[in-house]
């Protein structure tokens, strides 16, 4: 009997439970089905730069709304993603300034609520100012920092190249003036004996983070040829001579060490250089010699070296 009285009691318990919970739900219920207004805060994400301007800020990151909805609406909405997106394409420029009007942003708010909100009205000030700037393009040289050391009796055919040797780049005029070049990254290869060809990875400058940089690599190649040498005596013709006056120089012509393929070194005359020494040039008006500088030669050549780089003279009048 008394297992009997235990099990009502705890049965009853369990019928009031199920009432209390379906008569609090049905309350629940009512009260969320009933309208409300309350107040909101939306994170603001500005959307759909134009490509012609760069965007940097704003002047608000945030609005306060107030709001109407059901109960149910703010129970969802108080789980949801408080974020509104506001276009900057729809900016208009009013004395050398962009700004949102507050009748543009509101109506871009109101197309993002559900259909079951509607907004009241907006706590912010009338209009949003953003800081936005013209964008310019320009172009600038690559330089290129591979280090290239050749196999003994090889020189490089032609100058290194670089695919693309310059870049565009896009940002404020301000700091595109900064920007006269940029370096690719350093590399160095040795014991070359063949063309080659590197792809290099380009150095961003430091704070240039508002740039658009079109190109991040570019490839370096050259080619690579055996050479043999030569040397070629060279006259000197002295430049720069007071008139009245006539000289003679010690020696008159000098050797001069070619490199380069053997059938470029077969066509080499001395004519093909030209060979000065400027009396003007001396830093000493007293010294009795003269400094020779090589000012022309085929390009066929790898650096040709002078044997000899001063000569002497004697300086008579005429």
């Amino acid at each position: 009997m008394k297992r009997i009285k235990i099990a009502l009691k705890k049965r009853k318990i369990k019928i009031f439970l199920i009432f209390l919970f379906v008569s609090s739900l049905a309350w629940l219920i009512s009260e969320l089905s009933g309208n409300y207004s309350g107040s909101a805060v939306f994170e603001i994400v500005y959307t759909n730069s134009p490509d012609s301007l760069l965007f940097v800020g704003a002047s608000q990151n945030k609005i306060d709304v107030k709001l109407r909805a059901s109960g149910f609406s703010f129970l969802r909405f108080n789980f949801g993603n408080k974020k509104i997106r506001i276009d900057v394409s729809k900016a208009q420029l009013k004395s050398g300034n962009y700004i949102v009007p507050k009748s543009v942003y509101q109506f871009q708010i109101e197309q993002q609520l559900p259909q079951s909100m509607e907004l009241v009205s907006i706590y912010n000030d009338d209009t949003i100012l953003l800081e936005l700037y013209p964008l310019f393009t320009k172009k600038i040289p690559v330089i290129s920092k591979l280090d290239v050391s050749l196999n003994q009796n090889y020189m490089l055919d032609t100058p290194l190249k670089i695919s693309p040797d310059s870049i565009l780049v896009k940002g404020p005029r301000k700091e595109l003036d900064k920007i006269k070049s940029i370096n690719t990254t350093a590399k160095e290869i040795a014991d070359i004996a063949d063309d080659f060809s590197e792809k290099l990875t380009l150095v961003i400058p430091a704070k240039t983070a508002n740039v658009r940089y079109f190109t991040k690599e570019v490839v370096v190649y050259g080619k690579v040829a055996r050479f043999s040498e030569k040397i070629i005596e060279v006259p000197i013709t002295v430049v720069n001579l007071p008139q009245d006056y006539e000289i003679n120089i010690i020696p008159n012509s000098v050797s001069v060490l070619c490199k380069a393929k053997i059938d470029d070194l077969k066509q080499l005359k001395a004519s093909d250089f030209t060979l000065i020494a400027d009396y003007e040039a001396r830093a000493d008006k007293e010294q009795q010699t003269l400094i020779l500088a090589l000012k022309a030669y085929p390009q066929v050549l790898n650096e040709p070296k002078l044997l000899t780089k001063e000569v002497r003279f004697i300086l008579k009048r005429k």
